[in-house]
């Protein structure tokens, strides 16, 4: 019984955080050829719930799925780094996001660098 009562009140906490796939605005390449950094923008309420690839011999695809807190907040955008890890090499495959739709090539990621000290 209060294994009911603990998933009735999961399961009104999540109906409280809708869900929905984050937009998907670029990738970059690593050193490592298997894994990539796909660059998402969220909202100030949004988190980063789970990411999803799938792979073919021409595509990766990939979906990232946000969490929306309740409430209000001004509207702006972050862009967010999210490292993914491939079963093999990027290569020549196309990154895809979760329409299909070609994800913009962004180049290398590189590690921010920390400001000189002064």
């Amino acid at each position: 019984m209060a294994g009911l009562a603990v998933l009735t009140v999961w399961l009104y906490l999540e109906s409280l955080n809708p869900t929905g796939t984050a937009q998907i605005v670029g990738y970059q390449r690593t050193g490592d050829p298997a894994k990539i950094v796909i660059i998402v923008a969220v909202g100030r309420l949004d988190n980063i719930a789970e990411r999803q690839v799938d792979e073919t011999d021409s595509s990766v695809r990939v979906t990232v799925r946000k969490r929306t807190l309740s409430g209000t907040a001004p509207g702006a955008l972050a862009f967010v780094p999210i490292t993914v890890g491939l079963r093999q090499g990027l290569g020549d495959r196309v990154v895809l996001n979760e329409t299909g739709t070609r994800v913009p090539d962004r180049g290398t990621y590189e590690l921010p660098q920390p400001s000189p000290s002064r």
